[in-house]
């Protein structure tokens, strides 16, 4: 499965407000451990933490299609200053056409996003929660597309975080 969208944890409102209004994400190199995708992305999901927005306003409710990135030292990202002990360090900043809504949301269901999760386009365009865009080959694609047809299906991972869980450990069709 192609790898082509980014979904990026928001810790805070003011981080949401200010990539919304200036149409920009951008995130620490060293948090992309694979740097060939950075030459497949083409979308940005942005991830609202429980924490910082509340159980109405988590998920994912808002993406957009990358028109360029580049890597930047963080001092150079000026909308949202650097502390001291970051401004040397290198940030990629993807600079975003428009964003759009993400109607319905993809919904946390009790599941987080750490730093980044990768993930295709088929999934997030069909995903209702963010355990689904986990999923990584053709058998698990097969095994939750059978069970799309019977209702909503739960998938479950081996952490709470779907970033750094490491398997999808079932699936299930929610009742």
């Amino acid at each position: 499965i192609g790898k082509n969208v980014m979904i990026g944890s928001m810790r805070e409102k003011s981080q949401l407000d200010v990539a919304l209004r200036h149409r920009f994400y951008h995130t620490p190199l060293k948090n992309i451990t694979e740097h060939s995708v950075l030459t497949q992305l083409e979308y940005v999901g942005l991830y609202q933490s429980r924490r910082a927005f509340g159980e109405h306003e988590a998920g994912i409710r808002w993406y957009g299609k990358i028109k360029s990135w580049g890597v930047v030292r963080r001092e150079e990202i000026r909308e949202r200053p650097a502390r001291p002990s970051n401004k040397d360090e290198l940030y990629v900043r993807f600079e975003i056409e428009e964003w759009q809504r993400r109607e319905p949301a993809i919904v946390p269901n009790g599941i987080g996003v750490y730093s980044l999760l990768f993930t295709s386009s088929y999934l997030f365009e069909r995903a209702r929660e963010l355990a689904e865009l986990k999923l990584e080959d053709e058998k698990q694609l097969r095994e939750w597309r059978e069970l799309r047809r019977k209702g909503l299906v739960h998938v479950e991972l081996d952490h709470s975080y779907v970033d750094l869980a490491r398997q999808v450990t079932g699936m299930r069709v929610e009742n």
